[in-house]
């Protein structure tokens, strides 16, 4: 919770407002091919983070199972892919005018790719 007097928050909400950040731009780096793996040094110069942070909150989201290290960076865990999506899609969504959630369908459906974002998924259609 922020404490109203120094305007500080406390780790527990650090950690989730940085984890959100980092779902985010990882998410997009890695959707249109910026990077394969990210590692904290990508997304520096897009958050602007304390020294430190990105390094400490990149590790505590391997333990939580939603990034694991490969090739010098960090690649999503199935389940990281997945809340990724999901906080991606709804933070832009105004933007780049998805009706529906992606992350809604499979890992692996077409809806995925850039080039068919506004397209309606087939998962979404109801017989």
């Amino acid at each position: 919770m922020p404490d109203e007097t120094s305007g500080e928050r406390s780790d527990g909400v650090d950690y989730l407002f940085w984890r959100d950040e980092i779902l985010e731009a990882a998410y997009w780096m890695m959707n249109e091919d910026i990077e394969n793996t990210v590692a904290p040094t990508d997304l520096a110069g897009f958050l602007d983070a304390p020294d430190g942070t990105l390094q400490t909150t990149f590790e505590r989201m391997v333990g939580q199972n939603l990034l694991e290290p490969e090739d010098g960076g960090y690649v999503f865990t199935e389940r990281g892919e997945y809340e990724a999506k999901r906080r991606f899609a709804e933070e832009f969504s105004d933007i780049q005018g998805f009706g529906e959630s992606h992350a809604d369908c499979g890992p692996d459906c077409w809806c995925h790719d850039a080039d068919h974002a506004a397209e309606n998924c087939p998962s979404h259609e109801h017989a």
